[in-house]
């Protein structure tokens, strides 16, 4: 591994995202950003407002035509809306930022290394091979968002102080193939974790991380978490807080801190903070 791409890792795990000029990885097809958004469909878009909210901030979109929020996270935001009837709660999409996004000669680009694509006003869509919805769109797309109007929802204190998406991770059926996947998009994997006989690959999508998540017993392939990038704050008093807006799992753990919870729904969640290590090792070249 080269002393560049060694500096590159440190920078990553000690700011939590980096400052990094959006550019293919090694093999990569895409100019990725960042993971722009998360779509989440809920059940009781009421009430996971009400907790979304008082986590991360009142700047909050309405779509005009749907019951559909948009709350931002920096350049990043969520995408909050109600299930369709008989489907589950859970993460829907992931959307990827992309640098001078041009809809027609990304499409050619995919096509040619053998995605299937489906357009859309909102930019492109593409499965991962276990059905795994990801988005490519405009790169800070809260921007380029039509049909809205500012939430009128009720301004409160907010739990953390959001700096964008740190991580996703996904859960797979066939690591091998999502590998293989993830690689041709996104570029070569800068570190893997897990053990050393079962490595996780952790691709970037610019600034943004994406975790793979090997095939385990009675785990569905899906995208198992978002964790949001937020800065310092009071373990205890934030899981206080979060329990007593709903959350499940919120807990200090035994170093002191507050990483992972679930929201009201059911939808795994982490907040990672400036420093906060993976434990992760460097790639394999």
């Amino acid at each position: 591994m080269s002393l560049h791409r060694i500096r590159r890792r440190d920078a990553l795990l000690a700011l939590g995202v980096a400052a990094i000029r959006p550019a293919r990885a090694a093999g990569g097809l895409l100019r990725a950003t960042r993971v722009d958004h998360v779509s989440l469909a809920v059940g009781d878009i009421d009430k996971e407002l009400v907790f979304y909210r008082s986590l991360f901030g009142n700047e909050v979109l309405k779509d005009t035509r749907t019951a559909r929020r948009y709350l931002r996270l920096g350049p990043c935001y969520l995408a909050i809306a109600p299930a369709p009837a008989g489907e589950a709660k859970r993460i829907d999409h992931i959307g990827i930022g992309i640098a001078d996004f041009n809809a027609s000669a990304l499409k050619t680009s995919l096509e040619g290394a053998g995605f299937k694509v489906r357009e859309s006003d909102l930019g492109l869509f593409i499965q991962d091979p276990d059905g795994t919805s990801i988005q490519l769109w405009a790169d800070e797309s809260w921007k380029q968002l039509r049909n809205t109007s500012p939430d009128t929802g009720p301004k409160q204190e907010v739990v953390f102080h959001p700096r964008g998406m740190h991580h996703v991770a996904i859960q797979t059926g066939d690591s091998a193939r999502s590998a293989e996947f993830y690689r041709k998009l996104l570029g070569d994997p800068v570190e893997t974790q897990g053990s050393p006989s079962a490595p996780q690959p952790i691709f970037l999508a610019g600034e943004t991380r994406v975790i793979l998540y090997n095939p385990a017993p009675g785990k569905t392939p899906k995208i198992d978490h978002f964790s949001v990038l937020v800065d310092h704050f009071d373990a205890a008093a934030a899981v206080k807080t979060a329990q007593s807006l709903g959350a499940n799992g919120a807990v200090v753990s035994r170093q002191g801190t507050f990483n992972e919870f679930f929201d009201p729904e059911g939808i795994r969640l982490q907040v990672t903070f400036p420093g906060q290590t993976s434990g992760a090792t460097p790639a394999k070249k």
